[in-house]
């Protein structure tokens, strides 16, 4: 298979288990689980995945003090804390609408690279946030993904999803320890992922186990799914580049509608159409944009 096709299919690998993994806990906190105690199971399946075959690959995460706290900075911020507002938000809001606020994490990427002074923001860059973030605004309008404007406070917290994916990039460039494997990395952070979600959710009531057997399985599955995208993620990450892999995110949220359709019946309005076509312009605006001189 040519190299294009190869990372491609990876792409939209990624996008479909990552736009899938939120529908998958939606699924179960309609079963009466709470948001941190899904994250908690998904994550500690994905991570016993992700260190199964770091180990065995010989690259299994180191354990000195900066490299875990490259783990807590990005695992805690990016998985639990995530999870955390997403799930919350789900329990009440269409799995679509969650799907049309991801890629917002590109954008907030950006912001935070400027804020911190690792890279400019240009004018290019700016137009695009302001795009982006009309698509997100149009999105919550009567007629689009939020269905009732009552929803509309759950529909914030959820925006604080992508908040976290942005910070959590931030950590990841700010704390990163040069030469360390990508699988090595990737298993490091879910795994303190998944302690932060448990210490997180302990106090809050959150931790308890699957009521049958059924969403038991569908946790495995999210977990699962959660590792495989990883591995994926991060080979995409060596082979493509990140402008290439960052095109996931127009992946997860078109599979994020379908599958929202698939397994909740949800139908977008009409003017999903023009909210997720500012949404992906506004990515693609700052995503695509040549990197400013230094």
């Amino acid at each position: 298979m040519p190299r294009l096709l190869r990372n491609l299919a990876m792409m939209i690998a990624v996008g479909t288990l990552w736009g899938l993994t939120p529908a998958m806990g939606k699924l179960a906190l309609a079963e009466g689980m709470r948001p941190l105690g899904v994250a908690s199971i998904s994550a500690a399946v994905a991570a016993s995945v992700l260190f199964g075959v770091a180990f065995v690959r010989g690259q299994a995460p180191p354990m000195d003090r900066a490299h875990i706290r490259q783990y807590v900075a990005g695992g805690v911020v990016g998985l639990a804390f995530a999870h955390l507002f997403a799930f919350t938000g789900l329990q009440r809001v269409p799995a679509g609408l969650f799907a049309l606020m991801v890629p917002l994490s590109g954008l907030f990427t950006m912001l935070f690279f400027a804020l911190a002074g690792i890279e400019r923001a240009t004018a290019v860059r700016l137009i695009g946030s302001a795009v982006g973030m009309a698509g997100v605004a149009l999105a919550m309008a009567p007629g689009a993904a939020l269905p009732d404007p009552a929803l509309l406070p759950w529909a914030a917290i959820m925006l604080l999803t992508p908040v976290c994916y942005a910070a959590s990039n931030l950590f990841s460039v700010k704390f990163a320890v040069r030469g360390t494997p990508p699988l090595a990395q990737a298993s490091g952070t879910v795994i303190f992922a998944a302690l932060g979600a448990a210490v997180i959710a302990w106090p809050l009531g959150h931790i308890g186990l699957p009521p049958r057997a059924g969403i038991a399985l569908l946790l495995l599955g999210q977990g699962i799914a959660t590792a495989v995208a990883y591995m994926l993620y991060f080979r995409l990450l060596v082979n493509a580049g990140g402008v290439f892999t960052s095109q996931a995110a127009y992946v997860i949220t078109l599979a994020g509608l379908f599958w929202g359709f698939l397994l909740f019946d949800e139908v977008p309005g009409w003017l999903t159409i023009p909210a997720a076509s500012l949404i992906f312009g506004g990515v693609a605006l700052v995503t695509l944009a040549p990197r400013p001189a230094r």
